[in-house]
C-alpha cells in the first residue's frame, strides 16, 4: 500500500439511507435532540415520520407544526396501535426509559433507543433481557459510529492503512457545565451519558473490548454539574497487545482550546483524525503524510446513518450493529470506569457478570 496512492472520497464514508425499504417511523419523545438532530436527519435522508408522542402536549404540538407529522398525541398506546408505525425511535431520557421501552417491545415494534441505554448496570441488563424475551429488534443509537469523520477513520482502518492496532488514544476538550441544562443534575453524566460515545468508538475502531478499566476524575471548584466533568480512562487488555486511552475534559471554558482528536497507531501506520480531517502516515514512507478533509457533520448526518442501519437490520432479519446485547459491552466499560474512580482501583469488567 503506497501512501501516494491512497484516496478518500466522501462516498467512502458518508452515511447513506438504506438500499432496501424505508420503514415508517413513530417518534416517542419530542424534546430538543429529537427536533435538532433526529428529525432534520430523517428529512434529509427521505424517511417518513408518521406519528409522534410526548407527555408534554406543548412539545408535541410544536414538533407537529415544525415537521408536519400527521398523527400526534400524548398517549403512547395510540402510537403503538398505529399499524403504519414500523419502527419506533425512542428519544426519552434514560431515567424514564425502562418502562417505556418494555411497553414498546410488548407491542412488537422494533426499537431504536437513544443512548445510554440505562444509568446503572442492573437496569441495562434487565431491559435487554426484556426486549429479547419479547422477540423484537433493539438497537442503541450510538450514532457516533455513523458520523462522517468516524466513518472515514473506520474506512481507513478496514483498508489496512495502520495494520494491527496497538495504541488508540482519544482526547476531547469541550465545555458542558451549563447552568440550565438537564445534564447538570445527572450523576456520572460525563462518563456514562456523554463519554459512552467515545468508549463505544474505541470498541468500534479496534473490534475489541477491554478486560479491565482504570479511571480517574477531577472536579473544578465551583462547577455546576453534580459529578466530575473531567476524566481519564485507561482500557486494559489481558493479551498485552493493545492499549486504549480516553481523556475527556468537558469543562474547558475557552472555545479556542476545544478539540476532538483520535490517534490510532498500528504496526504499519498511523491515523490522526478530527471532525474536520483525517491524516495518514506510514512506516514505509516515514517522512511523508497525507491529509484528507472530511465532508459532512456528526449532527445531524449520523442520525440518518444509524436509522438506516436499524431499518436494514429489521428488513434483513439480523441483529443491528449496535444491538442491545452489543451495547452492554460499551456501557459495561462506562460503569466499570465509574466504579474505578470511586474506589481508586482497576476494575475488571467481569465484576459485572
Amino acid at each position: 500500500m503506497r501512501l501516494d496512492e491512497l484516496d478518500l472520497k466522501p462516498e467512502d464514508y458518508a452515511p447513506k439511507p438504506p438500499t432496501g425499504p424505508r420503514l415508517k417511523i413513530g417518534l416517542v419523545g419530542c424534546g430538543a435532540v429529537a427536533n435538532s438532530a433526529h428529525l432534520p436527519a430523517y428529512r434529509d435522508f427521505g424517511y417518513e415520520v408518521v406519528a409522534c408522542m410526548d407527555i408534554d402536549a406543548q412539545a408535541v404540538e410544536s414538533t407537529r407544526r415544525r415537521w408536519g407529522i400527521p398523527r400526534v398525541g400524548t398517549d403512547l398506546a395510540a402510537l403503538l396501535d398505529d399499524p403504519e408505525v414500523e419502527v419506533v425511535d425512542l428519544a426519552v431520557h434514560a431515567n424514564v426509559r425502562s418502562e417505556v421501552l418494555l411497553e414498546i417491545a410488548a407491542a412488537g415494534k422494533p426499537i431504536l433507543s437513544q443512548k445510554p441505554l440505562a444509568m446503572d448496570w442492573a437496569s441495562a441488563r434487565q431491559m435487554v433481557r426484556g426486549v429479547e424475551q419479547a422477540g423484537v429488534p433493539l438497537m442503541i443509537n450510538q450514532q457516533a459510529r455513523w458520523a462522517p469523520a468516524h466513518r472515514a477513520i473506520k474506512a481507513l482502518i478496514d483498508r489496512g492503512v495502520c495494520g494491527p492496532l496497538y495504541s488508540v488514544t482519544h482526547v476531547r476538550r469541550s465545555w458542558q457545565d451549563h447552568p440550565d441544562r438537564w445534564w447538570r443534575h445527572l450523576t456520572d453524566f460525563n462518563v456514562v451519558d456523554h463519554g459512552v460515545h467515545y468508549i463505544d468508538l474505541a470498541r468500534h475502531f479496534t473490534g475489541r473490548s477491554p478486560d479491565a478499566v482504570t479511571c480517574t476524575t477531577s472536579r473544578v471548584p465551583g462547577q455546576r454539574a453534580v459529578s466530575p466533568l473531567c476524566h481519564s480512562l485507561l482500557m486494559h487488555f489481558d493479551s498485552g497487545d493493545l492499549l486504549c486511552t480516553e481523556h475527556f475534559n468537558n469543562i474547558v471554558t475557552s472555545p479556542a482550546s476545544h478539540s476532538d482528536t483520535w490517534y490510532l497507531d498500528g504496526v504499519d501506520g498511523s491515523i490522526v483524525g478530527t471532525q474536520q480531517w483525517v491524516e495518514i502516515s506510514r512506516r514505509d514512507a516515514p517522512d511523508s503524510r497525507v491529509r484528507f478533509p472530511v465532508e459532512g457533520r456528526w449532527f445531524p448526518d449520523a442520525f440518518g446513518g444509524s436509522m438506516a442501519e436499524m431499518m436494514t437490520a429489521v428488513t434483513e432479519g439480523r441483529e443491528p450493529q449496535t444491538s442491545g446485547r452489543d451495547n452492554l459491552k460499551s456501557i459495561n466499560i462506562a460503569f466499570a470506569a465509574v466504579r474505578s474512580s470511586e474506589e481508586g482501583r482497576t476494575v475488571r469488567l467481569s465484576e459485572f457478570d
